[in-house]
């Protein structure tokens, strides 16, 4: 399962709330793992993921962290791939891999009471995958391939994608997938996944559901023993991003869509950002077949915020014919300014905004996967470890019209990212939306 466009962007913003009741416990294994367990006695069943530090942003050439998800769950020194799938349905689990362009993350579902086993095969993928020549050819490439061509039927996805790589060129810039037209040597890949497997104390695991003692001595007794850890490659790392801005234009045989981009605020330091966003208007409405109250309920746009650990995105989405695509492109670049001029936001307009980022992780809090991604990502991007899940949206009730109006100005001032994508002969360019 692939965390970019399956995931929709208008949940990117991870807006972050739950019960006020639910524990976050820390640990950390023998290795130097970081441990994380959130009990949940209420549930029936569990969740065990781990974050690796491996995500596009720090792939050292294109496709490889796109081919690393899809080499997981294979052979193993223990298992063939057949006897995984096999072992994982008897015992009613769902094994997934997902990649964002910050992690991969490697998950199991299962019914309480088999954290045991499901911690050995997640073990077993860091420690002991064999990565078989025949696996990667028969298996991943073709996955790949078709991957990148479903994403690609998707205008939104297509988009997104082509806006980080005009904002922020390379790292964050990089493509979360696997172009076909570019060869993956399988050694190559193999590299990449022993050098970011090995690296123990950039993973983070995260139980839902799971005792924190329970977790703990599990990770001790199947993380630890990594024969990826005697390579002695040290695995990429990204320097700090920087924005650029500027414009790609995409003529394809998709829906008209036109995306405005700017300069957003990182993960868990600017909550005003994904404040901003909702103020605005975003995807779902509130009411069933309402178009809602927000400045830019009632033209074909939405605006979004793509948070990471460092910086953010943040901008807007137009899905529109030529002539309506640039009428609600200016209307949303308008609708920014006068926000960041100070007009048209109040403490009202500010507490529904708030509201509604809060609900959103609220909702996404109640799956034990969105869950997990929710404190993996804030834990990750943050020098503290949350010790409340309500902790996870605190920051949202702090936010003030003054810190949206500064967040609008701070993305206003910065230089625009623009991407077309379909029929670009008849789509604007951003001088002719008035910025």
């Amino acid at each position: 399962m692939l965390l970019l466009p399956s995931r929709s962007i208008w949940r990117s913003a991870r807006s972050y709330a739950t019960h006020a009741s639910s524990t976050i416990t820390t640990n950390q294994s023998n290795s130097g793992i970081k441990v994380l367990a959130s009990e949940d006695e209420s549930k029936l069943t569990s969740s065990i993921s781990v974050f690796i530090k491996a995500g596009s942003r720090y792939e050292p050439s294109p496709g490889l962290a796109h081919a690393l998800k899809n080499m997981v769950f294979k052979a193993t020194d223990k298992r063939s791939a057949l006897s995984v799938v096999r072992e994982a349905e008897l015992l009613g689990g769902v094994l997934t891999s997902s990649l964002t362009r910050e992690h991969l993350i490697l998950s199991a579902e299962f019914i309480k009471g088999n954290e045991g086993y499901f911690s050995e095969i997640l073990g077993d993928v860091l420690t002991r995958s064999k990565y078989l020549a025949h696996e990667f050819k028969e298996e991943t490439i073709p996955a790949l391939a078709a991957e990148y061509h479903q994403a690609h039927l998707d205008s939104t996805v297509v988009a997104l994608d082509l806006a980080h790589q005009v904002a922020f060129r390379k790292g964050l810039g990089n493509s979360l997938f696997a172009n076909p037209q570019i060869p993956i040597a399988h050694d190559s890949a193999v590299q990449y996944a022993r050098s970011a497997f090995s690296s123990s104390n950039q993973h983070l695991v995260i139980g839902t559901g799971v005792e924190s003692s329970e977790l703990t001595k599990l990770v001790n007794q199947f993380f630890s023993s990594s024969t990826a850890s005697k390579i002695s490659s040290a695995f990429p790392q990204s320097s700090n991003s920087k924005y650029f801005g500027g414009e790609s234009r995409l003529a394809a045989h998709l829906p008209n869509t036109f995306l405005i981009a700017f300069q957003g605020g990182a993960n868990v330091s600017k909550p005003e950002f994904t404040v901003l966003q909702h103020v605005l208007g975003s995807y779902p409405s509130s009411v069933k077949w309402s178009q809602g109250i927000s400045p830019l309920s009632s033209v074909p746009v939405r605006s979004f915020h793509l948070p990471y650990s460092d910086t953010g995105l943040f901008g807007f989405i137009v899905k529109a014919s030529g002539a309506e695509a640039k009428t609600a492109g200016s209307r949303a670049l308008a609708e920014l300014k006068n926000v960041a001029s100070g007009n048209g936001i109040d403490q009202d307009s500010v507490g529904r905004a708030i509201k509604k980022a809060q609900f959103l992780v609220a909702s996404g809090l109640e799956n034990n996967f969105h869950r997990s991604e929710i404190l993996g990502s804030v834990s990750l991007a943050s020098k503290s470890t949350p010790q409340q899940l309500q902790e996870l949206y605190s920051s949202y009730g702090q936010v003030t019209p003054d810190k949206v109006i500064e967040a609008a100005k701070t993305a206003i001032g910065s230089r625009p990212s623009t991407v077309a994508v379909g029929n670009v002969h008849e789509l604007p360019y951003v001088e002719d939306l008035g910025l």
